[in-house]
C-alpha cells in the first residue's frame, strides 16, 4: 500500500487501483479512480467527497469495478 494523499494534494492516475475514505466513513473503501471519480463495485464517489486516497498494488479481483461483473457472469 502507498502513502495516504489528500485529494487537495493530488488525484490518482486513470484506472489506478486505490483505497480511499469518504467524508461519511472512516473505514477505507477499495476501488479504482476512473473518469474523475473513485469507483467501488457498488458506487461512484466524486473526488470532492473523498478525503484521502492511497494507491494499491494492482489487485484485479478486488479493485476492478469490472471484475465484479466478470465473477458474477462466471458464477
Amino acid at each position: 500500500m502507498g502513502i495516504w494523499t489528500t485529494t487537495a494534494q493530488g488525484l490518482p492516475g486513470e484506472d489506478e487501483a486505490v483505497q480511499f475514505t469518504i467524508r461519511e466513513r472512516r473505514v477505507p473503501l477499495r476501488g479504482q479512480y476512473r473518469h474523475g471519480e473513485f469507483a467501488t463495485r457498488w458506487w461512484h464517489y466524486p473526488a470532492c467527497n473523498v478525503n484521502r486516497w492511497s494507491a494499491l498494488e494492482h489487485e484485479p479481483d478486488v479493485a476492478s469495478v469490472d471484475a465484479f461483473d466478470a465473477h458474477a457472469a462466471a458464477a
